[in-house]
């Protein structure tokens, strides 16, 4: 199965499990919190984690993006998204956006794209 995985390093070549975290102000199921690494099916959705700011980011299901820290967003910044191939055995889906890996140590890239993150409004509006 073909997933994504946005991020504003373009310097990884693996993606390891990390554990997930989520701010004190955001509620989040627990047994959303795994020890994984997250994809997503959706290339415009790994983006948008790509452009993430320090603070709180809130991507919205009505394709609006909020920052809690906008002045940090800098669309001519490179962001990137990952493209890797993963077994469906390995999959777990979390919700419509996100998959997590937690049974493998790390994943192996089979592409990298590279983006300004000012590209993110293709697909999204920011909202400031």
């Amino acid at each position: 199965m073909k997933l994504y995985h946005g991020s504003p390093n373009g310097n990884l070549l693996s993606l390891k499990r990390m554990q997930a975290e989520a701010s004190e102000s955001v509620e989040v199921p627990e047994d959303e919190l795994k020890y994984g690494i997250y994809l997503t099916p959706h290339y415009e959705y790994a983006l948008a984690m790509a452009i993430r700011t320090h603070g709180l980011t809130f991507i919205n299901d009505d394709k609006t993006i909020e920052f809690e820290n906008p002045e940090l967003f800098n669309p001519n910044e490179d962001v990137y998204v990952y493209e890797v191939e993963v077994s469906e055995e390995f999959a777990q889906q979390i919700d419509k956006d996100q998959f997590v890996v937690e049974s493998l140590e790390e994943i192996t890239p089979t592409c990298k794209y590279t983006h300004k993150a000012g590209e993110i409004e293709q697909y999204y509006e920011l909202k400031t």
